[in-house]
């Protein structure tokens, strides 16, 4: 069965007086129906520009997106969007907030018919009692939840998620957290989720795509989460793989970010080591007592490869791309 959703090849630049400044480049994606996968990596490595290409607010430069065998070409129906602050129009209640994506994909309901699914969707996410609400009235909380309520309630292909928790309070963003596992195991959508929270995203996801940073950023590594579900936090934070998948994904972000890019000292170590002659090279060993510049001087052996830690058998999308894909067992 081929993947819901596809992201191949693809980047985004911009043109700047100084030439193209490219954001994104080769990032490769497959995302079967039914998973929750999410993106994490430094600020401004491009996450949320990859997202919004695939919302169809912003047109990739190179390469596409494919969901359910159509290319996104704009935003469409078929998307629900959840932003960082939850985008409500203030002059009309959480029901009819909802309401007015009802209206987008059920139009030719009854409005009783719609206001019940409406209130469904609210009461899923808690809020069956402030539903006659306006948004000024709810908490920060609330009106995320709304937002979310909203987003089921178009009943897309693909939820969209761009760092939804990230202003919140941790008491109201656990919670969110939690409810929000909840309504992903009753309904089971796909989901993509940008997030810098690695807890989150250890919470939450099946497959966790790392993003090396720009210029040019690109996907590092997909690591695949090794907690079945349905997860309880508590579960997990005593669980010992916790440790082990969490420490991973902090080594990447903070050792393997940056494939591409050579300090300052590097640069000029090897200008320096262009320039001994083999000569050169002997005196200095022979006359430096116990060879302590040889290090300096010696041609660099190339780095190992980074080592893939349960790997499953058996070629993948990741393998297909030649992104590594690691599983944590």
């Amino acid at each position: 069965m081929p993947p819901l959703l596809e992201l191949t090849q693809l980047g985004k630049s911009y043109a700047t007086p100084d030439g193209h400044a490219v954001i994104v480049k080769d990032f490769n994606l497959r995302v079967p129906e039914g998973e929750f996968v999410c993106i994490i990596g430094h600020s401004g490595c491009g996450k949320s520009t990859v997202l919004s290409i695939v919302m169809g607010l912003n047109e990739a430069t190179e390469g596409g997106v494919v969901l359910a065998g159509k290319e996104i070409i704009g935003p469409g129906l078929d998307r629900g969007v959840v932003f960082q602050s939850p985008a409500l129009l203030p002059w009309l209640t959480a029901r009819e907030n909802v309401l007015l994506a009802l209206e987008q994909v059920n139009g030719h309901s009854k409005r009783k018919e719609k206001i019940e699914l409406a209130d469904k969707y609210l009461a899923l996410v808690g809020l069956q009692d402030v539903a006659g609400s306006y948004p000024d009235e709810l908490s920060a909380g609330m009106r995320q939840r709304v937002g979310i309520a909203r987003a089921f309630a178009l009943e897309p292909k693909v939820l969209l998620l761009d760092e939804p928790f990230s202003l919140l309070d941790v008491v109201t963003r656990m919670e969110l957290q939690d409810e929000l596992m909840q309504l992903w195991e009753r309904e089971r959508k796909t989901v993509l989720m940008v997030t810098h929270d690695v807890d989150e995203a250890i919470l939450l996801a099946d497959r966790i795509v790392m993003m090396t940073n720009g210029p040019a950023a690109s996907v590092g590594e997909i690591l695949t989460i090794p907690f079945t579900r349905p997860r309880h936090r508590f579960d997990i934070l005593a669980d010992p793989e916790y440790g082990r998948v969490r420490n991973h994904l902090i080594t990447f972000l903070e050792e393997r970010a940056n494939p591409r890019q050579i300090s300052l000292l590097e640069k000029r170590k090897e200008e320096a080591q262009a320039q001994i002659t083999a000569d050169e090279l002997f005196v200095i060993e022979k006359y430096t007592g116990f060879n302590r510049f040889r290090s300096r001087y010696r041609q660099r052996q190339p780095m190992a490869e980074p080592v893939e830690i349960g790997t499953q058998g058996g070629t993948s999308s990741c393998e297909a791309t030649g992104v590594s894909r690691v599983s944590l067992r």
